[in-house]
């Protein structure tokens, strides 16, 4: 018996706490590989249609299912029935009396918890098989609709958000097989929707911590993420001096431009910053920003070191201060370089409090001069 006042499921089921969150991840990590098997089935059209709809019912849980297809002037004709499904004739499915008729007119997916009470569905085929829930999706190819799938229960409020979002996607994979291929700009559509359910049910963890590590102005490494790799380098290369170096640089009259033209242009002279600095160095060069106009470079695999970084600093500095126009305002970006050539002793920290000494040093001169 249940206990009372005890939540319920949506099926009506006891709340069980190791089937939430961990469940919603397992069933969309299941769905995945569902999509790729019926993305990557060999079959003909008729063979791709049975398999994909078996594996609609497996993971849907559902006990019917339906594909239709749309045949213009002649209406729906059925293609392949699992279950309850098997029962209905096609003019069930042409006159309304499921979802599949509004599905296609509509175009876009459809679902209904309760179907006694649902004014889309016309006809008594739900109560004489017991079609008491049920989802349909187009099978759409580009802006096509050239069919629908179908899934019932025998239960009212037997499907969730994830088994619309299976169908929905599902429909759309077999749409493009059945439109001759898969196109591949489909398959990138369907990955940014499984990639939104990711992320609504917080599977996506890893990449909530990847953006952690990044400045969310520039999309630069933030100070952390550059001083955890500056430190690592400077343990890999303990005793092997003039390996590599690190730039340190700051704007200059960096505070002017926001009291002279806002901070919105402000905010645009660091991202244009961010992106010469990424367009002028190597790829294997790490750029970062530290905070407010302060960036640093990290240069590695140097053969003359000195020379090396000297020539970086004023190609960086060359680069930056080329007039361009910055959110409606031209301007050159100045800025001031500090460098310094790792010895092979110096811990990250050391490092880049060398580095901006000798930028400090270097502003004080420009200043002076």
């Amino acid at each position: 018996m249940l206990t009372p006042g005890r939540p319920r499921g949506e099926r009506g089921l006891p709340w069980i706490a190791s089937s939430s969150k961990d469940s919603e991840i397992l069933r969309l990590r299941g769905l995945v590989a569902t999509l790729a098997s019926v993305a990557e089935h060999p079959g003909g059209a008729q063979s791709f249609v049975e398999y994909a709809l078996d594996k609609v019912v497996e993971i849907t849980r559902a006990t019917g299912g339906v594909v239709l297809l749309d045949n213009g002037d002649a209406g729906l004709t059925v293609a392949s029935a699992r279950g309850q499904m098997t029962r209905l004739d096609v003019d069930a499915f042409n006159g309304g009396q499921t979802l599949a008729r509004a599905c296609l007119e509509e175009g876009t997916s459809l679902r209904s918890d309760a179907t006694a009470g649902d004014e889309r569905i016309r006809g008594d085929a739900r109560r004489r098989h017991h079609l008491h829930a049920l989802i349909a999706a187009p099978l759409r190819y580009g802006d096509t609709a050239q069919g629908v799938l179908e899934i019932c229960s025998s239960v009212t409020h037997a499907f969730d958000d994830i088994d619309a979002q299976a169908i929905a996607l599902i429909g759309n994979a077999m749409g493009g097989a059945l439109g001759r291929q898969l196109a591949l700009e489909e398959n990138a559509r369907l990955l940014r929707r499984l990639h939104d359910a990711l992320l609504d049910t917080q599977a996506t963890a890893q990449m909530y911590q990847d953006a952690a590590s990044l400045d969310a102005l520039t999309s630069l490494p933030n100070r952390a993420t550059f001083e955890a790799q500056l430190e690592a380098v400077c343990a890999a290369h303990d005793g092997q001096p003039h390996r590599f170096g690190v730039l340190f640089i700051d704007l200059d009259d960096f505070k002017d431009i926001n009291d002279s033209y806002g901070h919105a242009t402000g905010d645009a002279v660091l991202r244009t910053t961010a992106g010469v600095l990424r367009d002028t160095l190597r790829d294997t060069d790490v750029v970062a920003r530290l905070g407010g106009d302060e960036f640093v470079v990290l240069l590695s695999s140097l053969r003359d070191a000195d020379r090396d970084v000297r020539s970086v600093a004023a190609a960086v500095e060359d680069e930056l201060a080329r007039p361009r126009v910055v959110n409606g305002v031209r301007l050159r970006i100045k800025c001031s370089v500090g460098w310094v050539i790792h010895d092979g002793e110096s811990h990250a920290s050391q490092v880049l409090h060398t580095a901006d000494e000798r930028m400090y040093e270097q502003k004080r001169a420009r200043r002076q001069r």
